[in-house]
C-alpha cells in the first residue's frame, strides 16, 4: 500500500471515530475495495484471480448488509460526514 493509500485509511479511522462499528467498518471496507480498484485500474503489473475477486466481491456485499443494520439517523449522519465539508467558524 503505498503512502497516500495508508494516510488516507489513517484518515479515515480518525474522521470515524464517532459513528458505531458497523459504520467504521464500512468505511474501512470502502476505502481497502477503493485502494484495490485503483490497483486494477492503474498497475499495469497488477494480477487478479477469479477466486480472489470473487472475495473481494462477498466483502463489498457483507459490507453493505452490515451497513444497512445500522440505524438510520447514524447512517444519515454518516453519508453527511463523508459528502459535506467542515465549514471553518
Amino acid at each position: 500500500m503505498n503512502t497516500e493509500a495508508q494516510e488516507a485509511r489513517a484518515g479515515t479511522r480518525a474522521h470515524c471515530k464517532k459513528f458505531p462499528h458497523r459504520i467504521r467498518e464500512f468505511a474501512e471496507t470502502f476505502v481497502a475495495l477503493q485502494d484495490m480498484r485503483h490497483r486494477a485500474d492503474y498497475a499495469l503489473d497488477a494480477l487478479f484471480d477469479k477466486l480472489g475477486t470473487l472475495d473481494v466481491i462477498n466483502d463489498a456485499e457483507n459490507s453493505i448488509r452490515e451497513f444497512e443494520q445500522v440505524h438510520d439517523q447514524d447512517r444519515r449522519g454518516f453519508v453527511a460526514h463523508v459528502l459535506f465539508k467542515r465549514r471553518s467558524p
